[in-house]
């Protein structure tokens, strides 16, 4: 479970970085620079050499792995002119999805969710891209490798990444992330399905801890996808510095995406509603089928006590006492009066 530092930030003036999450991972950064002849990747470098590499008439993405070090890094912001408050939300992982424009450059913070299989939870993942002149720059608080097959796309030459600005790169990016959010719902309409088989066959107690685990998964998407998709509607119809009018549709079809995910994350929360309505109902079921047994056993035991407490009394003269057929005769009449019971309260339906 992560721990939160928010605390820590308490007291700090505006546009102080500071890393919000656990991972102690050191930074690592890595830089794409291509065009649609030439490809080049530069692995384990320093900023300096990061910023240097960047060429005018080339397509540069800078990847940054592991942001609990913001001193290391704060050069790359100075160098490019990255607003102090956004570069301080680069570092807040457990901010919400945004997009936000500032002096010409566009950031962009969402989530990349992995789903963990042992323990049936999800896990995130904060990812920042900053688009500006030139130049993308993505930050991942963990290195999960999530862009590595947009990398493996772009090496072959395969698509449009290659022949395209830094602004269709980081469509590419988005889309990429939201499409992971797809295997997410299968993933959780194969627990809903499980879930649904348990609660017709056996319908346990157990039951409850795995639909708030469902719900906690869902509870997650949902703010994940929410805000983002409000955002990218609006980046979608608002014309920008950095993103192109082509580009521009590409996240009017992310808008798209989004939109179905909502509907599919609400459908899956009435789903789990009416299931555990469901379950509630059949534990008052069972229940009231337990009491409707303990009571007619009772029923039938209440007069057989009585009979066997009045004969229980130590007085001395008591009818059929000191009779030979006494105790056989009482044993049976005991008998009698249950079985008696019992086919009446059958009778009128009663179990």
């Amino acid at each position: 479970m992560r721990k939160n530092r928010l605390g820590k930030k308490i007291g700090l003036p505006p546009g102080s970085p500071l890393y919000t999450g656990s991972n102690s991972a050191d930074t690592v950064i890595k830089m794409l620079v291509f065009d649609d002849e030439n490809f080049q990747i530069h692995e384990n470098i320093s900023v300096e050499k990061a910023i240097g590499l960047q060429g005018k008439n080339t397509t540069n993405w800078i990847i940054v792995k592991g942001i609990n070090q913001p001193e290391t890094l704060q050069k790359l912001g100075d160098h490019f002119g990255i607003h102090p408050l956004v570069f301080e939300d680069i570092f807040n992982v457990e901010h919400m999805p945004k997009i936000e424009g500032l002096d010409g450059n566009l950031f962009i913070t969402l989530k990349n969710l992995i789903w963990i299989d042992g323990d049936q939870l999800i896990d995130s993942e904060q990812i920042s891209l900053y688009l500006g002149n030139n130049v993308l720059i993505s930050f991942e608080e963990k290195d999960n490798n999530i862009f590595n097959p947009i990398i493996e796309r772009l090496k072959s030459g395969k698509g449009k990444g290659r022949v395209r600005q830094e602004d269709y790169l980081c469509y590419l990016l988005v889309d990429h992330i939201v499409d992971s959010y797809y295997s997410l719902l299968d993933h959780i309409e194969e627990q809903i399905e499980n879930l649904e088989k348990l609660l017709i066959e056996n319908p346990t107690n157990e039951l409850s801890y795995s639909f708030l685990r469902l719900k906690k998964n869902l509870m997650l998407l949902r703010k994940t996808v929410n805000p983002l998709k409000e955002e990218i509607r609006f980046l979608a119809r608002e014309d920008s510095e950095v993103i192109s009018e082509y580009t521009r549709r590409y996240f009017v079809d992310i808008s798209d995406h989004l939109s179905f995910l909502t509907q599919s994350i609400d459908s899956f929360r009435e789903m789990i509603s009416s299931m555990l309505d469901l379950l509630m109902a059949n534990n008052a079921n069972r229940m009231n089928n337990i009491m409707k047994t303990l009571t007619l056993v009772s029923t039938i035991v209440i007069p057989m006590t009585l009979v066997t407490g009045i004969y229980g009394m130590n007085f001395d003269f008591m009818p059929e006492l000191h009779w030979k057929y006494g105790y056989p005769l009482f044993l049976s009449a005991t008998a009698a009066m249950g079985v008696i019971m019992y086919f009446y309260m059958k009778k009128k339906k009663w179990f």
